[in-house]
Formats: structure tokens, sequence, C-alpha cells
């Protein structure tokens, strides 16, 4: 019997880092987001957001990754809170999958081993 979770669940191998300082700084978080987003496929996934150290600000899903991470770089269309998070972000992890459900319960199970921080507004 083969193992097919690797098959299942396709992680990108590299995090797209912007080297700098550990403060917030928006351009920064939106030019690591931007180098992810050439890269993405628009297909169903989850994607987690980094901050300069690697711990994981956020876990999200997507039914089009590219559209949905697109989203983070329109800085002036986001809420305070997304602000703060864009300007935290120094990296993303991308894992792709096959459906919408998979993302979700990909999402829930990423949640619970990360359990990411809330940004109060």
């Amino acid at each position: 019997m083969t193992d097919t979770t690797s098959d299942r669940f396709n992680e990108e191998k590299s995090a797209y880092t912007v080297r700098g300082t550990d403060q917030p700084d928006v351009d920064a978080g939106v030019a690591a987001i931007r180098n992810v987003v050439k890269t993405l496929p628009v297909r169903p996934g989850v994607y987690r957001m980094l901050d300069a150290r690697g711990e994981v600000l956020y876990v999200g899903k997507a039914r089009a990754l590219k559209n949905r991470v697109t989203n983070y770089t329109q800085v002036s269309r986001l809420t305070k809170r997304l602000q703060r998070m864009v300007a935290q972000t120094r990296s993303m992890m991308i894992v792709t999958t096959a459906t919408e459900a998979e993302a979700l319960l990909l999402e829930a199970q990423l949640i619970k081993r990360y359990r990411p921080r809330t940004t109060s507004s």
C-alpha cells in the first residue's frame, strides 16, 4: 500500500521571505505577499501568513488561492486589524488541495495545530 497523503495535499516547499526588521512594515508585508501571488494557482487550498520569526499570524482557506491572497495586497480596502497583520507578514506557506472540502478540513487542523494569535481591533 502506498502513502497517498503526500499526493493529497501539495505543500509548497519554499517560503517567500522579505529580509529586514521585525518591526511592522506594510510595504514589506505587501512585497512578501506579492512574491507569493506570482506563483499561486487558481485552485483551492490553505495559506499561512508568517511573521519575521516564522510564527503563524493567520491560517486561511480559499477556493481560489490566487484570488484570495491577492486581496491582502489591496491595503486600503482592508480593515485596520488586517492592515496590522499584513504589516507583520514576512512570508507565507501555501498548501494546495484537490477540493474546497479538503481545504476546509485542513484549515481546521492547522488552526488547532498552530493556534495563531488573534489581533484585537
